[in-house]
């Protein structure tokens, strides 16, 4: 387990062997992961040669290949989707190309404008070779993807699917009808990033408690990636007893919230907390085929998570958030 130039430890890839739990709903209370064991493992073999053709594209993309390029070539066809115009944030050191597309009716007249595919870097950091593509519309500065009723959801998850059609894995009836027994009612999936994670990259400490999202479902396509995963109240207990700033885990909980320097290192770049963690139960590792479901059924029971890169070639995921179906 190496990122960015700190060593966290050695994690070992097995079989995906491990059973699923049999009380998540609680899991899913409390914010816990939830991973479901090979679950993809048929319809990754059906759609190989789509995920090898994403691998590969990915590979292209590191070596210098436009993202207006690559997106072309595989939608340059497509009756519904139509390029606009492409933009690069320059405040944004992450940021490689946003594509803007309108949408079109049969009679190839615009019905929605500004759906977004955007590539970027996963890290500001140059060793870090990590890159994902995020479906979206409008503009995340004016966060407008949070809009619950805006027709250009369905259709930016529509345009994911045209770019990438092992999406399709994550999006099946029976995976959908699971997320919402968890929920307690039906889930949409949106806001849909395909993951090219690299060796010795990934991603740190973070949630995805945003308003109105339930939480995000991973799954891994090819390679493997190994997760530090575990809810905040758990992650805070952890915290208050390696930083001696915090006597107790309700301080340690509401330092997450506002995460200074100083903690920051110490849950990203600090090996001896990262093997803290891992004898707490809270290291999971995905083999192709695995699901992991993140929780966040409100602010104070979500799972935080810490993504590493593991293995010798790039690995494909693809992470969708769940949100109340409309």
């Amino acid at each position: 387990m190496h990122r960015r130039g700190v060593h966290h430890g050695f994690v070992e890839a097995t079989t995906s062997d491990a059973e699923r739990a049999a009380d998540d709903t609680s899991d899913w209370r409390r914010g816990a992961p939830i991973r479901w064991p090979r679950i993809l493992q048929g319809g990754i073999e059906v759609l190989r040669t789509e995920i090898e053709s994403t691998r590969a594209m990915f590979d292209r993309l590191r070596n210098g290949a436009g993202w207006l390029d690559e997106c072309d070539r595989r939608v340059d066809d497509d009756p519904d989707f139509r390029y606009s115009s492409s933009t690069v944030d320059r405040s944004d050191p992450r940021e490689i190309e946003r594509l803007f597309v309108d949408v079109v009716d049969e009679n190839g007249t615009r019905i929605a404008r500004d759906v977004t595919a955007r590539l970027s870097w996963i890290a500001d950091d140059e060793s870090d070779l990590s890159l994902r593509v995020r479906f979206s519309f409008g503009y995340e500065s004016l966060r407008e993807w949070l809009a619950n009723e805006d027709p250009r959801i369905a259709l930016a998850d529509e345009f994911a699917q045209r770019v990438f059609p092992e999406c399709a894995l994550l999006t099946h009836p029976t995976l959908l009808e699971e997320l919402g027994r968890l929920h307690g009612a039906p889930v949409r999936l949106s806001e849909r990033i395909v993951y090219s994670n690299a060796p010795g990259g990934g991603a740190v400490f973070h949630h995805d408690a945003d308003p109105d999202q339930r939480g995000v479902v991973f799954g891994q396509l090819a390679g493997h990636t190994a997760w530090l995963a575990l809810p905040r109240g758990a992650l805070a207990e952890l915290v208050a007893i390696a930083d001696p700033r915090f006597d107790n885990s309700a301080r340690a909980m509401a330092a997450l919230d506002e995460i200074d320097e100083p903690l920051w290192r110490l849950l990203n770049m600090d090996p001896g907390f990262t093997q803290r963690v891992a004898e707490a139960n809270a290291l999971i590792v995905l083999a192709p085929g695995d699901v992991l479901v993140l929780p966040s059924p409100d602010r104070e029971n979500t799972a935080w998570h810490s993504v590493f890169a593991v293995g010798e070639q790039p690995s494909l995921g693809l992470s969708f958030g769940i949100f109340d179906a409309y």
